[in-house]
């Protein structure tokens, strides 16, 4: 199934970045600004703490966002950990994209990649490059349609019943960070 294929079935229409570094986000933009043809936006975050406020006012105004890809160090060691958690609460799947070995060169072994959470796997590279924020969205769309969509289609109906935010799904979705951390 093509990438295109995967963007309809998934039903995506609105995205978060949500990333403190200005190298990474010039190129999400680059890369995100492709997909504008197939009716997603992409809004984005310089803070963990942005990030909350656009997902709880996007909520709020009944155009909730569908993905939020956080980095997970930004004003503190965890931030992500808060973005992702807001994103679970207000009905929003939500991932971790974070570097690692950024300090060695792309031609040492193990050199820089970027870590998918929960438990989606590594892509080679930085994030400073729109062809990662490209495979990070690849790997995205392929756990939301595969193995997460009953979790997603669970949400979508406690939502529709229950028609507002929920601590609890947020606690419980992120016992899948806590597993993939162990």
């Amino acid at each position: 199934m093509s990438l295109e294929e995967k963007m309809v079935e998934s039903g995506i229409k609105k995205i978060l970045i949500a990333d403190d570094t200005s190298s990474n986000l010039e190129a999400a933009k680059e890369y995100f600004s492709s997909l504008e043809k197939y009716g997603i936006k992409t809004d984005y975050a310089s803070s963990a703490k942005q990030a909350k406020e656009k997902i709880q006012a996007a909520y709020k105004s009944k155009e909730k966002y569908s993905v939020v890809i956080s980095d997970m160090v930004m004003e503190d060691p965890h931030s992500g950990l808060q973005v992702v958690r807001e994103g679970f609460k207000h009905q929003t799947f939500s991932f971790i994209a974070t570097g690692r070995n950024y300090h060695k060169s792309d031609r040492e072994a193990h050199g820089p990649y970027t870590q998918l959470e929960p438990m989606l796997g590594t892509i080679s590279g930085k994030k400073e490059k729109p062809e990662v924020w490209k495979e990070i969205f690849g790997k995205t769309l392929e756990h939301i349609t595969g193995k997460a969509k009953p979790t997603i289609a669970a949400l979508e109906r406690y939502h529709k019943y229950a028609g507002k935010p929920s601590d609890e799904i947020a606690d419980m979705l992120m016992d899948l960070y806590k597993s993939s951390s162990e």
